[in-house]
């Protein structure tokens, strides 16, 4: 019973954390605009969610695999974003 419990943890924390970049993504598909989003941001949160990635691969956590490599796909969509759209996406404020 408390492993199930953990699993649906696993699995709600999931589906928030990887739901938190979807706004953010849709807001720049509307907008056009990723000037305000930081591109060292971006790469060091693609870092370290593709390290986390293989944390899980190393320790068969399926819950950790697909959460965090979900967050990679979207946020290096977010990445993709930040470059296409912005006036000078190596450019930090």
């Amino acid at each position: 019973m408390v492993d199930i419990l953990i699993t649906f943890i696993g699995l709600l924390a999931t589906a928030f954390t990887v739901a938190s970049t979807v706004p953010q993504i849709k807001k720049a598909l509307r907008t056009k605009d990723t000037d305000d989003v930081s591109i060292r941001f971006l790469v060091v949160l693609i870092v370290g969610l593709f390290l986390w990635t293989l944390y899980g691969v190393g320790r068969s956590d399926i819950v950790i695999i697909i959460g965090n490599s979900i967050g990679v796909a979207l946020n290096i969509w977010m990445l993709v974003l930040k470059i296409k759209y912005s006036r000078e996406p190596l450019e930090e404020q």
